[in-house]
């Protein structure tokens, strides 16, 4: 009896994990035009890249209440699934911009690092 409630559950979370559900925190204002959104998708979702459509495209929509401004990406983050709840998370932290702006500028993104490693030694 034991064993068939083992299987059982991890029939049960197999299932929510595959069947897919995503959320975010919606978009938060941090600074004068600056924001933040964070997002997660399960890997039945897409995993990352479905939590990153998701981060741009509301960040598009806040861009566009303001005036049809851009998109200006700060920074971005990713973090794998965890075995707790089975969710990809993604981050953005945006500014909304008029192409125009002297701040607005061809974007070289890049993954924000996981590990700093300091060199004390002298």
């Amino acid at each position: 009896m034991k064993r068939i409630n083992i299987y059982l559950s991890t029939l049960i979370l197999i299932t929510i994990a595959i069947s897919g559900c995503s959320s975010t925190s919606g978009v938060i204002k941090i600074g004068l035009d600056t924001y933040t959104i964070a997002t997660s998708a399960s890997f039945g979702k897409g995993g990352i890249p479905a939590a990153k459509r998701i981060a741009y495209e509301e960040a598009g929509e806040q861009c566009q209440k303001l005036g049809n401004l851009e998109v200006y990406t700060l920074s971005e983050k990713s973090n794998g699934t965890t075995w707790v709840d089975g969710m990809f998370r993604f981050e953005l932290n945006f500014r909304c911009l008029r192409p125009t702006d002297p701040e607005f500028k061809r974007q070289n993104l890049q993954s924000a690092p996981d590990s700093i490693i300091e060199n004390r030694s002298r």
